[in-house]
């Protein structure tokens, strides 16, 4: 099991980055300048190609970090994005981001995601980045309160580390790349892909966010994935 305080205490940590990094790296936690760029590219063309064209849709950003996917939905056309991330000095950051651009559609909301409950469905939900730094009850109560958030037509898309051969979890570990105490669990596809069932969800796809044999793939025992849900009709 995760220390949850740890874990929010790493992430506030982050913020004190701003300015040092570049600004998707705050969250993004690629520190190398070749393999940010390559990261933020490939994602961005495989998540807009799931997604299609959101321009004028409503989107829920959960765990949205500072805001490094918001700001491309906005910039891609979306009427209105909710930014929920439950570290308030990485959302002041996002909110400061926005008055810079005029980004006067988004919201930041600071707030745990597993609290968040939703006053009315949203076109897009996206997940990105988040079920690894929750442990099982936290899943479970953001799974129990993630239908407020759609309506029949919702669609929702998840990116987050997986665990390939089973789970994987490290515990308040030294990470040579971040130079910092780093915790996480990497559920697997199968357990992924249960929790959403269980909770009215149906898998429209999935699949492994970078091929293999990319550099971006440093970890034997982990990969970023990418799942399409939609509520069950």
């Amino acid at each position: 099991m995760l220390d949850k305080d740890k874990v929010k205490r790493f992430w506030d940590d982050r913020a004190s980055t701003f300015e040092s990094v570049a600004f998707e790296s705050i969250a993004n936690l690629e520190q190398d300048k070749n393999n940010l760029e390559l990261k933020i590219d490939l994602e961005t063309q495989k998540v807009f190609e799931w997604l299609g064209d959101v321009s004028g849709k409503t989107i829920l950003d959960l765990g949205a970090g500072v805001g490094q996917w918001t700001f491309r939905f906005v910039a891609r056309g979306a009427s209105k994005v909710t930014a929920v991330e439950y570290s308030a000095p990485l959302a002041e950051i996002g909110e400061k981001e926005a008055i810079r651009q005029g980004a006067g559609n988004v919201e930041f909301l600071v707030s745990p995601a597993e609290k968040f409950v939703a006053s009315q469905p949203y076109h897009i939900v996206f997940i990105s980045g988040l079920f690894v730094y929750l442990n099982d009850d936290q899943a479970e109560e953001l799974m129990r309160n993630l239908p407020n958030a759609c309506g029949p037509s919702t669609m929702l898309l998840l990116r987050d580390g997986t665990g390939i051969a089973s789970r994987h979890e490290i515990n308040d570990r030294l990470s040579e790349h971040l130079q910092s105490n780093y915790s996480a669990t990497y559920r697997t596809r199968e357990q992924y892909v249960d929790m959403f069932e269980a909770a009215g969800f149906n898998l429209l796809r999935d699949e492994n966010m970078f091929e293999e044999g990319n550099p971006l793939n440093k970890y034997p025992e982990t990969r970023l994935r990418i799942y399409q849900f939609k509520p069950d009709a």
